[in-house]
């Protein structure tokens, strides 16, 4: 009986060392196979979208959207090196693209990006306001209903310089205007407290000069000079403004 219980207890001693075994040999998790690109835009709003390009064959990409805070994220990325670009915002210029390797199980972290603004429709226009020179961060063109509309918007938009120009010129010429009932006009426009202000060629007084010195057609783009004397119209405004020293080069309308 005594070698019985002996047995016994032996069995019980073995099968409890085989179920530990059992329990302490799992397999190991599986080694990653992807990575993830961490990365930061500065101002937030100035890219709406982050495209990541792979250098491998075949091709692949994958977008990203900067979240309100501008941080973005790739994650779940075959290890490789990515070039990434960004879509601007309207009003500023597209960041340089730049290269980020990646690896099993890593995270890389992008260089951070602060974007500035830029010209949409390309182009440039610089001017002196009542005797300070200014060059304009943001340019555009447009042609509406058969006139052609240029804007300059200097210092983070606090001033907005508008040509309105009755006719779209297909070759060099000159708009002279002033006064009310001009069908042309310069208009300036500025931030003052929590409203704007404005002055305009088309108010009593006002004149105004835009010369076109260049045109091409396909694509369209102008260049030219001008020059002005805004009085104010409505309220808010005080004093004149006088633009001298005007150009804007290969503006897209």
């Amino acid at each position: 009986m005594k070698h019985f219980a002996h047995y016994l207890l032996l069995a019980f001693i073995i099968a409890t060392n085989l179920v530990m075994s059992s329990c302490g040999s799992d397999d190991p998790a599986p080694a990653p196979t992807t990575g993830t690109i961490n990365g930061q835009i500065t101002p937030a709003n100035a890219v709406t979208t982050v495209t990541a390009t792979s250098s491998a064959t075949p091709v692949t990409t994958a977008t990203a959207t900067p979240t309100a805070s501008g941080a973005y994220s790739f994650p779940n990325l075959v290890p490789g090196t990515y070039t990434l670009s960004y879509a601007p915002a309207t009003g500023f210029a597209a960041p340089a693209t730049q290269s980020v390797t990646v690896t099993a199980g890593g995270t890389a972290t992008a260089t951070p990006v602060t974007a500035t603004m830029g010209s949409t429709g390309g182009g440039s226009l610089a001017y002196t306001v009542n005797g300070t020179p200014t060059t304009a961060n943001l340019v555009t063109g447009n042609a509406l209903f058969g006139s052609l509309i240029i804007q300059g918007s200097s210092n983070q938009g606090s001033r907005i310089v508008s040509l309105s120009l009755d006719g779209l010129p297909t070759s060099a010429r000159t708009y002279t205007f002033g006064g009310a009932g001009s069908t042309s006009e310069i208009t300036v426009t500025e931030v003052a407290g929590s409203s704007l202000a404005e002055w305009s060629t088309s108010a009593a007084g006002g004149t105004g000069t835009v010369t076109i010195t260049s045109v091409s057609a396909s694509p369209r783009r102008a260049s030219g000079t001008f020059t002005a004397v805004a009085p104010p119209r409505g309220t808010g405004a005080t004093g004149t403004r006088t633009l001298t020293a005007g150009s804007f080069s290969n503006v897209a309308f």
